[in-house]
């Protein structure tokens, strides 16, 4: 057992020692902050979004430019509504607070929330010790302007050359709206833009769509008026009943994905590196005073325990800096991820995480130790460890699946594949599988375990020493079944 240690720590030291490993440790953190920040650095994300500058041609007389003019207002009460709401479900005691969605007032452009009401609402029911609730106004995406005279006076085959030249003018404009003579009556509306986005033809079908539906309660009664009436919405909250009252399960959620990218990565990563200390041990002889003082098994047990150990310190280090960087950049959002970490590491799940990754590292780990021992050279390995991970990532191609429906069957067949079993059910741990998947997946994870570690030191044994060429995968298959 002294020798198993004495490997373990060794690999422990020679990994953690290296460059790569500093680097690899630096490049997750580096990639978090390049996918939260190249985004507002190319204005596909900003807190000062450009502004989406309009005009409307309404030919069917119906006053529909009055509606589409009044989409920066409704955008920006709208946006002020969503920091309240949000607001009302975080700092106050929803026992105390009426439905601030009824609170309207009447505006130029229809109903409005009634802010002044709104505000004394959040601030009486806010919970003690938080923060006066102050909206704030980002100002409109979008900017209305009125046509130019030219642009109006054009029939339908000079349109598309005043349309162009609208386009190109001097005066900002990045979108015409026409609506034709008989719209409303199943024509659609045209769209002339340089700026492919989405978000803005959604906006426009959807004021659109609002308006031709209360034109028509209107038609079969003539009395109504009440505006607000239609814009009334569910607002819905999802509560897991088996879950800790500290976290959400959104937030639960998206912590179990996280933990399950996170085994997968760090289980590769440090395989990998496995995989390369074995072929140069190969390559340079080493691995032969390795065998003068301990058994093969001694060996591949060591070196297990050493990648769990440099897994165990990668995954450490990760949570400190990202809980670091959330702390500067948030110390609510640090405390939410905290508080739904307890919750999924709770006294129940936290035995069972635990399994889950640690047979998911020694799966994986036994697999690219096998590889290694098998190859000559990394040339060699290639030939092996190509399909490896093309069948190791499938599962990342499903997780959108499970994620839809965590507990049906797609789900379910997946965690009883043995070596997708700790990834899946790490992915699955929040939303609470059937007591008895849990006790058949975490056996199968051990008995997973136990084969892939005893089919290694199989391997190990029977090819370190060997100069031959890499057997084919059907007698790899063959000895994996082998006792």
């Amino acid at each position: 057992m002294r020798q198993v240690w004495l490997i373990a720590r060794q690999e422990f030291i020679k990994y953690v020692t290296r460059r790569g490993f500093a680097l690899s440790i630096l490049m997750f953190p580096l990639w978090i902050v390049i996918v939260t920040m190249v985004p507002k650095w190319t204005g596909a994300e900003s807190d000062t979004p450009r502004s989406h500058v309009y005009t409307v041609i309404d030919r069917s007389g119906g006053g529909f430019e009055t509606v589409l003019a009044c989409m920066p207002m409704r955008e920006t009460d709208e946006s002020w509504l969503e920091g309240a709401q949000h607001y009302a479900a975080t700092l106050t005691d929803r026992a105390k607070l009426p439905n601030i969605a009824t609170l309207h007032t009447s505006s130029p452009c229809g109903p409005a929330p009634d802010r002044p009401a709104i505000e004394a609402a959040l601030n009486a029911a806010r919970k003690p010790g938080a923060p006066a609730f102050a909206g704030l106004d980002g100002g409109p995406s979008l900017t209305f302007i009125g046509a130019p005279d030219y642009l109006r006076a054009a029939g339908n085959s000079e349109f598309a050359a005043a349309a162009r030249r609208a386009l190109s003018d001097a005066v900002p404009l990045d979108t015409i709206v026409v609506l034709s003579k008989d719209f409303g009556a199943g024509t659609d509306v045209e769209i002339w833009t340089n700026d492919r986005d989405p978000d803005f033809r959604d906006l426009i079908r959807s004021t659109l769509t609002r308006e031709l539906r209360f034109r028509a309660v209107r038609r079969a009664a003539p009395g109504f008026d009440d505006r607000a009436a239609l814009e009334l919405s569910a607002s819905v909250h999802v509560q897991d009943p088996t879950a800790a009252a500290s976290g959400s399960f959104i937030t639960d959620q998206v912590i179990s994905i996280a933990l399950a990218v996170i085994l997968f990565v760090v289980s590769v990563m440090n395989s990998s590196v496995l995989l390369q200390g074995v072929i140069e041990e190969k390559s340079t002889r080493m691995v032969e005073v390795l065998l003068s003082c301990a058994t093969p098994r001694e060996i591949t047990a060591g070196k297990l325990i050493g990648v769990i150990a440099v897994a165990i310190t990668t995954l450490l280090i990760w949570g400190l800096i990202l809980l670091l960087m959330m702390s500067v950049a948030s110390a609510d959002q640090a405390a939410q991820v905290l508080g739904s970490l307890r919750a999924a590491a709770s006294l129940q799940t936290m035995p069972l995480l635990l399994l889950y990754f640690l047979g998911g590292l020694l799966i994986y780990g036994s697999l690219f130790l096998a590889i290694g021992s098998m190859a000559n050279s990394l040339a060699d390995a290639q030939s092996l460890l190509g399909p490896s991970m093309l069948i190791l990532m499938l599962p990342n191609l499903m997780i959108s699946g499970v994620i839809h429906d965590p507990n049906g069957p797609l789900a379910t067949w997946l965690t009883f594949v043995p070596i997708y079993t700790p990834f899946f059910m790490m992915l699955r741990i929040a939303s609470h599988p059937p007591v008895w998947q849990v006790w058949s997946a975490s056996l199968l994870i051990v008995v997973t375990t136990i084969v892939m570690v005893q089919w290694s030191g199989r391997v190990f044994a029977r090819h370190i020493l060997s100069t031959e060429r890499p057997p084919a995968l059907g007698r790899i298959l063959a000895g994996i079944l082998r006792r």
